[in-house]
């Protein structure tokens, strides 16, 4: 999504807020340079009687701290454990929630937040700022209810679009199971990406999915889902 939007002329941030960080391979950048990507410092937030603020401008933390993938994308890499026991990431978390706050809301402006496979970016609230949130769920039922579970917790957290995109999707039965779950919870589909051996033939060859095969059969719905929740976009998912 964020390589199609900057190709559609958007000015695209994307931030891995995982702590096992790996969109730096998605993006398309070297698999040699996931190991040595800057992480953003632990210094970077302030107290305030307002709250915890940034310390530097966004922009300095870009020209510092991100790295510019194919298309013009730039990537923030939140955190990268290197040892065991060395506490939360907290801060880490407060530290994005304030980048999202901060980035720019201007026509053709984006930014992407990928989290990790948990609700800590909902409870801890560093989704916050976001205008949209996309849960992306698989066609069995514990992964719709984690998505439904997800899409509760947005709510409560004041995010106003909320909605699922149906992933690895096999046939039309496992189609209409996930339809049919969205229809019973009040959720909203934005796309359903079928199944596509690219993706995994991609990982393993250490290349985006979009650079080792732009026509394979995901990328067209992925494109679509671009298109109509990124089009004359202005604000942050």
């Amino acid at each position: 999504m964020a390589r199609l939007l900057a190709r559609d002329g958007c000015n695209v941030l994307a931030i891995d807020g995982d702590s096992n960080p790996n969109l730096a391979l998605t993006l398309g950048i070297a698999a040699e340079r996931m190991s040595d990507m800057p992480v953003l410092p632990s210094n970077l937030l302030r107290r305030t009687e307002a709250g915890p603020m940034l310390t530097q401008s966004l922009e300095d933390i870009k020209a510092s701290h991100s790295v510019t993938g194919p298309d013009g994308v730039e990537l923030l890499v939140m955190a990268h454990p290197q040892h065991a026991d060395t506490g939360c990431l907290c801060s880490m978390h407060a530290t994005v929630r304030r980048i999202i706050e901060a980035a720019s809301d201007e026509d053709r402006d984006v930014c992407i937040l990928d989290t990790e496979a948990s609700p800590e970016h909902l409870s801890r609230g560093t989704a916050s700022y976001a205008d949209v949130m996309l849960a992306v769920v698989e066609p069995y039922f514990k992964s719709l209810e984690t998505g439904r579970r997800m899409a509760a917790l947005a709510n409560d957290l004041g995010l106003d679009r909320v909605a699922l995109v149906a992933n690895k999707v096999k046939d039309e039965r496992e189609q209409e199971a996930v339809e049919t779950f969205a229809a019973n919870h009040d959720l909203e589909i934005a796309a359903i990406v079928p199944f596509d051996e690219t993706f995994a033939l991609a990982e393993r060859a250490g290349v985006a999915p979009l650079d080792f095969n732009p026509d394979s059969p995901a990328i067209a719905p992925i494109h679509r889902l671009a298109m109509a929740w990124g089009a004359n976009v202005h604000g942050r998912a």
